[in-house]
Order: structure tokens, then sequence, then C-alpha cells
């Protein structure tokens, strides 16, 4: 069976390997594609698209990950089958960067003002990347000695309800759904699963148009999984899996290597057969 692996982030946002990279590990571990799917920017597909023509019958889904609040509770948008190069997304894209440029100078002039020297321009440097975001800080800690892994800087600094915590600018639900949309993409809720107030699930996708959810997650267990499947079949929902790979995972790492969780490329057949009719006009 021929799979692809539907949560992949790369060096454009807060991964480790660059999306030529990220194609020839995922070769090793017999994928036949991946969706990138990086943080709030559309600048590692391109790359990707462009190393996968090397190979036969490789598939690259261009894709997005928003983050937005509903009800106080932050969710996360997959967005499959985008049109990458829109001018509107891109426009959009380019606010939310700057958010996060802003949110990131926050964070460590409140770590400065607690005694952690830290510098923004470090941060700008390690990320080399279109977005900066808080695992960038973190690697900066670990790098200066205030940190010994990803997790606990995160534990320690970077979470809500520490000292040096900046919260987010955040996309409200409809208007992330919206930006996929207009962007002519299939919408996904990503891991589920760790959305707190469980209540909210079957709201969320009841009262938004979704095309799926992220179903086969490496921290949901059997029973999210089964109680996802069947949320899907009785809202009529295609059921997707991606690891939400960043780099190999090592101790303390909080997300799993590529290919834990996949799809069968047949369950988004049709959403590909929309996509080539479209891009082929």
């Amino acid at each position: 069976m021929l799979k692809i692996d539907m949560h992949v982030h790369t060096t454009a946002s807060d991964g480790e390997f660059s999306p030529s990279e990220v194609i020839d590990y995922s070769l090793s571990k017999k994928l036949s594609g991946v969706a990138i799917t990086d943080h709030d920017t559309t600048e590692g597909i391109d790359e990707a698209i462009n190393h996968a023509s090397n190979f036969a019958d490789y598939l690259v889904v261009p894709g997005i990950e928003l983050s937005s609040e509903y009800y106080g509770e932050e969710i996360h948008i997959l967005g499959y089958f985008i049109d990458h190069k829109s001018v509107q997304l891109n426009k959009m894209l380019a606010d939310l960067k700057e958010a996060r440029v802003l949110r990131a100078k926050k964070i460590v002039y409140l770590l400065n003002q607690e005694g952690i020297k830290i510098h923004f321009d470090e941060v700008e440097k390690i990320s080399g990347a279109d977005v900066i975001g808080r695992p960038h800080i973190a690697k900066i800690l670990i790098k200066n000695g205030y940190s010994m892994s990803i997790q606990k800087a995160f534990q320690e600094f970077l979470v809500k309800g520490s000292k040096t915590y900046v919260p987010r600018y955040k996309l409200s639900l409809p208007r992330a759904i919206g930006i996929i949309k207009d962007a002519k993409g299939k919408v996904v809720l990503a891991h589920p699963g760790l959305i707190k107030k469980r209540e909210l699930i079957e709201k969320i996708v009841m009262s938004h148009k979704f095309n799926g959810i992220e179903t086969y997650y490496p921290s949901h267990s059997d029973k999210d999984v089964l109680y996802f499947e069947e949320l899907a079949q009785k809202h009529n929902l295609i059921c997707t899996g991606g690891s939400d790979f960043h780099q190999i995972p090592t101790d303390g790492d909080i997300h799993e290597d590529l290919g834990t969780c996949s799809t069968p490329l047949e369950v988004i057949a049709d959403w590909k057969r929309e996509f080539d009719l479209r891009i082929t006009n």
C-alpha cells in the first residue's frame, strides 16, 4: 500500500530538515509522498516539488498549518492542496510572520529581564527560516546553557503560565478555515486529541466546513482513533494521518519520526484529482 505522511515541517518553519532532505529521508522510510505543512509559511513547497521531480510517482502535497482560537482553545488547522502562490494567501502570511517576529522579540526581552542573557540576533540566525518560533528560542536557551532540552526549555520559559510567556497572535477559527478555502485547499482539523476541551471537537466539525480530521497521530490513543473515525464517518469527513515530523527524535523530544503515522494515497485520491484538474486548466 502506497502511503504519504500528511503532516511534515521543514526548515522553512521549525523543522530540522530542508524540504529536499525531508524527501530523501521519506524515501528511506518507504513513503510515496509527504505533505509540506509548515507553520504560517509556504516557502518550503517549491523546493520540495522541484526535488521530488527527480523521483517517479512521488507526491508532494502543498500544504500549511495555521493556528486559530475557538472558545479560548488553541485549534490547529491543516490546509492541503492549496494554491501556495495565491497573492491573498501570501499577504496574510506576511502579516503572520511580522506578528511572530514581534512575539519573539517580546519573549527575548522578558528573558533578559529575568537575567537570562540571550539576544534576538541569535534567535534570528539559528532560525534560518521564513518563520521564527519558540523552538528557535528554546535552541538558544540550550546553546547558552539555560536549559537541557527543547522540552525543558518550553516547560521552564515558553509555555503559558511562565513569566516569560507571550501569547501568540491567533486567527479566529472561521478566518483560518476561510484562508485555506480561499486558497482552494482542503481543510483538516489537526491533532484533535490535543484539544483540551473534548466537548468542542464535534462542535468544531459540525459548525465549520471541514473536509477531514487528522485521526492517525502519534499521541492519539486507540480510544481517540476510534472516536475520530466514528466522528469522521458521521460527518462525511476523510481520516488523515501524519507524524508532525520536525526532526529525528531524541530523548525528551515532543515529536515523533517521519512516517510514524501516515495516510494511504487512495484515501486522498479524489483530492489529488481535483488538484490535478485545477493546475492543468
